[in-house]
C-alpha cells in the first residue's frame, strides 16, 4: 500500500512538472485570419439653401431696361406695327405654388399703321403696362443639371380704349401673339441664366473632395474625422418664403481615426451621379476604435499580483495565482497563469505547482463599461494534461467564476473620451465655406476584435451630422 502511494504522488510530480515552466510565453496562435467587422453606412446631411432675393439680383441682371424692340412697320409679316418692350420696375422672385414665380412688370410703347377708307394709312401711337408671371418648378437630374422649364403668362394690367370709329383696337388680338413670342423668349433665356447662377454641380463637386479629406479635430489625441462618401441623394426641392431648399444626403462611412493621419485611399474624387429619393434619414453613425493593447492588459493583471498572489478558494481547493498573461488566440484571448495550491479531497490533499493555459471569449459589459474575459476554459493540451491529474480544475465551475471575476477591464475612460471626441468631431468648421455641425444622441459599443496587439472594439456614437456649405 505504501509503495502504491509513493507510486501515485511520484507519478503526479511527473505530471505537474510536464505542464510546468520557468518562464509564460506565448502559445503559437491558431491559423485563423483575423476578420475585422464591417464598419456601418450613415448619410450625412448636406443641405443648399438658395436666397430667393439673391436670384431675383442674377435675373435681373440678364435683363436689360429694353427688353424688346421692333421698329419697323414691315416685321413679324408686315404687322404694321412697332413695338418696345421696356422693364418697368425689377422683376420679383417669390415662392409659390411649390416652385419659383418671377414677376416681370412690362412698360409697352406701340405705334399702330391704321389703314383707313382711301387708302389713307393713320399711325396711331400708344402705351400700356402689362405684368409677366413667369412660374417654374426646378428639378435636379441624375447629371447635376438644374431644370426650369419656366412658363410665362400674361397679365392685361390696363388696355386703353383706341376708338376707330367704327369699331375699336383690340389690342391683344392685335399683338397679343407677338408679347406671348417674346414671353416664350424669355422664358427660354430664365431656364439658361438662372442655372449659370445656380451651378449645383460645382458646388457640391468642390465640397465632394474637401469631404473626402481627412480633418483634425483633436491635436493632443491626434484624432482624425475621416468620410469616405460613396453616394449622393436628393429629395424634392422644398420651398419657404425667403428660400429654395435642397436637401443632399451624402452616403459614408464615418469615423474618427486616433494617432496618425489617415489616408483615404479608396475615395473616389468624380462626383457620382445624383440618385432621387422621397426622403431620408440624418441620423449618422459615427464609428470610433478603442484598443487596449495587450501589454496594457498584462501591465494590470501584473499589478494585481505584484504584491501577493491572488487566492482562489473552493470547498475543494485553494490555489495561489503568481502570474497571468494573455495573448492573441484567433478570435479569443488565451490566459497562462502561474499557479500553486492543493487540492483537498477527503483526508489527502494534492499539491499543484505549474503553469496553465485557458482561453476566453471577449464581450463588452454595458453595466460597467468593461471588457471582460468569459467563456473561460482550459485548452485542450492543458485539459489533457489535468484531466490526468487534477480533474477537479477542469470541472471547477467556482475557479472558471473566480476567474473570469479576475478578467475585467474598464474602457469607461475611453467611452467617456469618445463622447467628448465626437461632439468635438462634429462641431466643426471644416474650411471656409464648410461648417459641419451635429449632436451625439448615444453611444454603444459593438463588435469586438482581437489583433496581434491588441484587444479592440469598435464604438458607435449615433447622432445627427450635417455639412453646412455656406456662401449659397
Amino acid at each position: 500500500m505504501k509503495k502504491t502511494i509513493l507510486y501515485v504522488v511520484a507519478l503526479f510530480a511527473v505530471i505537474i512538472n510536464a505542464c510546468k515552466t520557468q518562464k509564460i510565453t506565448a502559445p503559437k496562435p491558431p491559423n485563423v485570419p483575423v476578420v475585422i467587422p464591417p464598419k456601418p453606412t450613415s448619410i450625412i446631411g448636406l443641405p443648399i439653401h438658395i436666397d430667393v432675393a439673391g436670384l431675383a439680383v442674377s435675373v435681373n441682371k440678364k435683363f436689360p431696361l429694353e427688353v424688346y424692340k421692333d421698329d419697323k412697320f414691315e416685321d413679324n409679316g408686315n404687322d404694321n406695327l412697332k413695338l418696345t418692350v421696356l422693364k418697368r420696375t425689377p422683376f420679383t422672385v417669390s415662392t409659390a405654388n411649390n416652385g419659383l414665380s418671377i414677376t416681370a412688370p412690362l412698360h409697352i410703347d406701340f405705334v399702330y399703321n391704321v389703314k383707313v377708307f382711301g387708302g389713307f394709312e393713320k399711325p396711331i401711337s400708344q402705351s400700356l403696362n402689362l405684368t409677366v408671371v413667369f412660374n417654374t418648378s426646378p428639378v435636379i437630374d441624375r447629371d447635376w443639371n438644374l431644370n426650369l422649364n419656366s412658363k410665362g403668362k400674361i397679365l392685361w394690367d390696363d388696355l386703353p380704349v383706341i376708338n376707330l370709329g367704327l369699331t375699336t383696337l383690340d389690342l391683344p388680338k392685335l399683338f397679343g401673339a407677338i408679347i406671348q413670342g417674346q414671353v416664350n423668349k424669355m422664358a427660354t433665356k430664365i431656364d439658361q441664366e438662372v442655372p449659370k447662377n445656380v451651378d449645383i454641380k460645382k458646388m457640391v463637386g468642390d465640397s465632394w473632395k474637401t469631404l473626402a479629406e481627412p480633418f483634425l479635430i483633436d491635436s493632443a489625441y491626434k484624432a482624425w474625422l475621416l468620410l469616405n462618401p460613396k453616394n449622393i441623394f436628393i429629395t424634392p426641392i422644398t420651398y419657404t418664403p425667403d428660400e429654395m431648399q435642397i436637401k443632399l444626403g451624402v452616403s459614408s462611412i464615418v469615423e474618427v481615426i486616433s494617432g496618425y493621419k489617415p489616408k483615404n485611399d479608396s475615395f473616389n474624387v468624380n462626383l457620382p451621379p445624383l440618385r432621387q429619393v422621397s426622403s431620408f434619414s440624418d441620423d449618422v453613425k459615427i464609428n470610433l476604435n478603442a484598443a487596449i493593447a495587450f501589454d496594457q492588459i498584462n501591465e494590470t493583471l501584473t499589478k494585481q499580483f505584484a504584491d501577493k498572489p491572488m487566492v482562489l478558494e473552493g470547498s475543494e481547493y485553494k490555489i495561489n495565482i503568481n502570474e497571468a498573461k494573455a495573448f492573441p488566440y484567433g478570435s479569443k484571448i488565451m490566459i497562462a497563469i502561474d499557479l500553486d495550491g492543493k487540492v483537498q479531497k477527503g483526508k489527502l490533499g494534492k499539491n499543484i505547482k505549474g503553469i496553465v493555459y485557458a482561453t476566453g471569449v471577449p464581450v463588452y459589459n454595458p453595466t460597467n463599461k468593461s471588457i471582460e474575459i468569459r467563456q473561460f476554459d482550459f485548452d485542450l493540451k492543458t485539459r489533457d494534461i489535468l484531466v490526468k491529474s487534477a480533474a477537479w480544475l477542469v470541472n471547477s465551475k467556482k475557479f472558471r467564476e473566480n476567474m473570469e471575476k479576475q478578467m475585467v477591464f474598464s474602457i469607461a475612460d475611453q467611452l467617456n473620451q469618445a463622447i467628448k471626441t465626437s461632439n468635438e468631431a462634429i462641431n466643426k468648421q471644416w474650411s471656409t465655406s464648410i461648417d459641419v455641425n451635429g449632436v451625439i444622441k448615444n453611444i454603444e459599443p459593438a463588435n469586438i476584435y482581437i489583433l496581434p496587439n491588441s484587444l479592440n472594439i469598435n464604438i458607435i456614437t449615433q447622432g445627427n451630422l450635417k455639412v453646412v456649405m455656406k456662401g449659397f
